[in-house]
């Protein structure tokens, strides 16, 4: 019964571990995410600025070469940006998919706390039984002796 008690115990703190090193994993995925969504916002509002410029300059008058730079930049500016959603979505599934991970272990490891002091219970329940065991044949034995 030691190797139950044993193993239940051991398997609680395996889990326990697993949570921590999700926990830390779902932080650092969450801080790469915020910084994406910071990165995404700057380049949304700097694509937004330089459109502004150009339509400006297209007002005032504006030679073709100018317009293909422009055009050319923006067209760059709108692929970097494309990117930076695709990053956005696929970290966010994997932050989504952690989160279900971590929900996994956390329910792992009330099934092994559970486990844990049902076993608990059992083995004192048989240390209990020992000690009766062992009283009863010290009382008998004493009996024996008197009698």
């Amino acid at each position: 019964m030691k190797y139950k008690k044993f193993s239940f115990s051991l398997l609680e703190e395996i889990e326990k571990k697993k949570i921590e090193k999700d926990t830390i994993n779902i932080k650092t995925l969450n801080l790469k995410n915020k910084k994406n969504h910071e990165q995404l916002k700057i380049l949304i509002d700097y694509q937004k600025e330089y459109i502004n410029k150009i339509q400006k300059k297209m007002m005032s008058g504006i030679d073709i070469y100018q317009w293909q730079n422009y055009n050319d930049f923006i067209s760059i500016l709108q692929k970097i940006i494309k990117e930076n959603i695709n990053n956005v979505k696929k970290n966010e599934k994997i932050l989504e998919e952690s989160l279900k991970v971590w929900s996994k272990n956390q329910i792992k490891l009330k099934v092994w706390k559970h486990l844990n002091i049902i076993n608990k219970k059992e083995i004192l329940k048989m240390k209990k039984i020992r000690e009766e065991i062992i009283n009863e044949n010290f009382l008998q034995l004493k009996f024996l002796k008197k009698g």
